[in-house]
């Protein structure tokens, strides 16, 4: 009879076990948001990084060009190959000024490697918590390319505001119609003489130099008046801003600081209203200034 007693004394009953199963559930209900939170704090922190490192560049370029800031490049991805051949092009500019590769050369290693261009690997034109649309990298006529010359590709996460020069450099210059075959050194040296130089910049700490673009329309929803825009882009302003860490993308602004802004905070201007066709909308806010020289239209 003793040890019977001793038995039963010792054991657990089932609504004890009950109670400790729905404690385990309670804590790994707590503690599983908080490991993906912590994941996303830190993807958000490279990103960051990574902008941070495009800022310093940046910068570095404008010290060793009397202050002008890099052209942002021929808006058609089918002139992409001219952008390319410009040593003054944002993307082979800036990445040698804190010991990085060219785009060109990464472009080069990828045609002679037949490896791609990086979309997922560790570089600093991608954010490594992006994930790519589908037909990315994208690709573009490329006369330079090896076998014949046929077409080469690119994919960036990081790219330079599309609005900067639109009122300091004329539309009409900046949309002119180059040719495949047009000299893209007489074009770098053209255009990047009129981009708009870092002085010139009087509210720098609102100022938007580079933004974090969207890499896949899925980080909007279906309903957002942004959602299916074209990627294939190396310059973008406001429309295509990512919205992958915490609904947000990072800006860098022109005093060298990189924030993180909410997507639809970006893509509200100054009416209050996200509808691209508001009529006399102007995008430059009372936090965010796409367009120094005069209002940003969304045109």
């Amino acid at each position: 009879m003793r040890s019977v007693t001793r038995a039963r004394r010792f054991a657990f009953t089932l609504i004890e076990v009950l109670v400790v199963i729905g404690i385990i559930v309670i804590l790994i209900g707590i503690i599983l948001p908080s490991i993906g939170s912590i994941r996303s704090t830190a993807r958000a922190a490279e990103s960051q990084s990574n902008m941070k490192q495009w800022g310093t560049g940046t910068v570095a370029y404008t010290s060793l060009n009397k202050d002008r800031l890099p052209w942002e490049g021929l808006p058609d991805t089918d002139q992409f190959a001219i952008n390319l051949q410009a040593k003054q092009f944002w993307a082979n500019a800036v990445p040698p000024l804190v010991a990085g590769p060219s785009y060109r050369e990464v472009v080069n290693a990828a045609n002679t490697n037949q490896t791609g261009v990086p979309t997922l690997e560790n570089s600093i034109f991608v954010d490594p918590a992006a994930t790519p649309q589908e037909g990315a990298p994208w690709a573009f006529p490329d006369p330079t390319a090896p076998n014949g010359g046929q077409y080469s590709a690119f994919y960036f996460n990081y790219v330079p505001n599309s609005q900067l020069n639109n009122t300091f450099i004329s539309r009409d210059f900046n949309g002119i119609e180059y040719e495949q075959n047009t000299d893209p050194v007489q074009i770098g040296n053209e255009l990047a003489q009129k981009c708009i130089r870092l002085s010139q910049i009087k509210d720098s700490s609102r100022t938007i130099l580079m933004v974090e673009m969207r890499a896949n329309e899925a980080e909007l929803p279906t309903a957002d008046p942004y959602y299916g825009l074209d990627l294939a882009r190396h310059r973008c302003d406001w429309q295509r801003l990512a919205a992958r860490h915490f609904q947000g993308g990072h800006l860098l602004f022109a005093d060298g600081h990189v924030g993180l802004v909410e997507n639809a905070k970006a893509t509200t201007n100054a009416q209050d209203s996200r509808d691209p066709n508001t009529p006399g909308g102007d995008w430059n806010t009372a936090d965010l200034i796409w367009d120094p020289m005069g209002p940003a239209r969304n045109e």
